[in-house]
């Protein structure tokens, strides 16, 4: 219930996650800004995360960020995550049969949150998409095959608000996008053709947990003189194929 929330500890949370994603270690100044409290708000809450050891000051700098304790925490409690253990292996054989980097992604609401990014051997790499950013639903090859697995009614509620346009091949229109979604559905794969990053395509595939469940979906791609229809083709049927062998 509400009733039962602390806005303290909700006020911590928010500082913490501004810390992770300004990223770079970060002044007090720095994260008031990004969080938008008072600075003594702001001085609280920094001592609190820094005293539980969430993040950490430098000695020398004066600076903040996540503490190496806390990635260690986050660390142990991936590897203990049966779905994320299968997503590795899926991830290390597609990059190794396409040579391109490999993405997980998973459903945050609305948007796609990047899990995970391995590289691929490529002389030619693409760096749009770093763990840690959110994307859009209805573009790109991962958030694409994400909608598109999700159940009709939560696809009419995604679709009924406004769609961001990333790029001028960002397609918008909701009938659009359900054409789109039947056309995945059908293939059992998605193509992002330069609608989340210019000049750049992914191909994404759903990955479901043994209970049918949608756990997240993977992506490989790279520049779009790469990924000819042909390749792209290709590319759809090894993660496919990649999956349901895992």
């Amino acid at each position: 219930m509400a009733t039962d929330i602390s806005l303290s500890a909700g006020k911590a949370i928010v500082v913490f996650k501004a810390i992770c994603d300004l990223g770079a270690p970060c002044s007090l100044a720095q994260i008031a800004a990004a969080v938008g409290y008072p600075r003594t708000v702001t001085v609280r809450m920094v001592a609190t995360l820094e005293h539980h050891g969430f993040i950490e000051r430098g000695a020398q700098s004066g600076l903040y960020s996540v503490s190496p304790k806390m990635l260690h925490y986050v660390q142990k409690a991936l590897a203990k995550n049966p779905v994320l253990s299968r997503v590795d292996l899926i991830m290390r054989e597609i990059v190794d049969q396409t040579q391109d980097t490999a993405l997980y992604m998973i459903r945050n609401g609305d948007v796609a949150l990047v899990m995970n990014r391995m590289e691929g051997s490529a002389p030619v790499r693409v760096f749009a998409s770093e763990v840690g950013m959110e994307l859009p639903l209805h573009c790109g090859g991962a958030p694409l095959a994400l909608l598109a697995h999700l159940p009709d009614a939560e696809i009419d509620d995604y679709l009924s608000r406004p769609l961001a346009r990333r790029t001028e091949a960002t397609v918008t229109e909701p009938d659009a996008v359900r054409a789109r979604i039947a056309k995945v559905r059908q293939a059992g794969f998605s193509v992002g053709d330069g609608d989340l990053f210019e000049y750049v395509v992914a191909v994404g595939a759903p990955i479901f947990e043994a209970d049918g469940t949608l756990a997240g979906a993977v992506s490989v791609g790279n520049i779009i003189q790469r990924y000819t229809p042909e390749r792209v083709q290709e590319v759809g049927r090894i993660l496919v194929d990649t999956i349901a062998r895992f």
